[in-house]
């Protein structure tokens, strides 16, 4: 695995339980053998998921490798390929998926999670937070121009039956910025995604701002503040899509 920061630790160990919550503490919805014996983890981050999938650290094995290059696992061998929050990271979805789907044993399922760098709001409050739109707005466009866009999750659904899987079934979710919601699941879920948000707007989007589409270094930072103190808002009621 590359080298992480402490935040960039804690930030994917706080997603890590955000999946957890909206799952109902499940680690995945595949409907899989109760006793699989082999799963990859792709783009594992801090191992996390793979370590709590195979129940024991000595279950699990790390390798680092190129997702995007041929794998070589033998074919026809996985249970599961899990792979979550790889938007703005994959070039070539369709090389990606077509390894999965051959590296897959015949039963075998692929999971995956992905969310649209894009925020909504139901009732207007979003119109008051003008710079949390446009952070989401520049973030999503820096991607596009590196050939890694973040817009996979309504992408993904044809692009994994291209590859050759069956039974294909995309469950779309709503997922809160703060704890706002009445509903107390969705307001736990709100505050850890604004918890994660405190280290990541700038983590997803110092280097897009500065590298990719020029701005100055103190504009990328008084954006990315501004952001930040208009998702901590009550009065501001947005969420993403999964």
């Amino acid at each position: 695995m590359s080298t992480l920061t402490d935040k960039a630790i804690y930030r994917l160990d706080i997603i890590h339980h955000i999946y957890l919550l909206a799952l109902g503490d499940k680690l995945h919805l595949a409907p899989i053998d109760p006793n699989p014996q082999w799963i990859l983890d792709v783009g594992t981050g801090t191992g996390i998921w793979a370590i709590d999938a195979g129940e024991v650290p000595p279950n699990v094995e790390f390798q680092i490798d190129d997702a995007e290059s041929d794998w070589t696992f033998k074919p026809d061998f996985f249970d599961l390929v899990h792979m979550r929050n790889l938007g703005g990271a994959v070039k070539n979805w369709d090389k990606l998926l077509g390894e999965a789907y051959k590296y897959c044993k015949p039963g075998g399922w692929i999971y995956m999670a992905e969310y649209e760098m894009a925020i909504f709001s139901d009732d207007g409050t979003l119109d008051n937070a003008p710079e949390l739109q446009k952070y989401y707005e520049l973030v999503s466009e820096a991607a596009e121009k590196t050939g890694r866009s973040f817009y996979m999750s309504k992408r993904l659904k044809p692009a994994i039956e291209r590859a050759g899987f069956e039974k294909v079934h995309h469950q779309g979710a709503k997922i809160p910025l703060g704890p706002w919601a009445a509903d107390r699941k969705q307001k736990e879920l709100g505050a850890y995604v604004l918890l994660s948000a405190e280290t990541g707007f700038e983590a997803f989007g110092i280097q897009l701002f500065t590298n990719v589409l020029e701005m100055k270094v103190e504009d990328a930072n008084t954006l990315i503040q501004a952001t930040l103190r208009q998702a901590k808002s009550r009065k501001i009621h947005s969420y993403t899509m999964q």
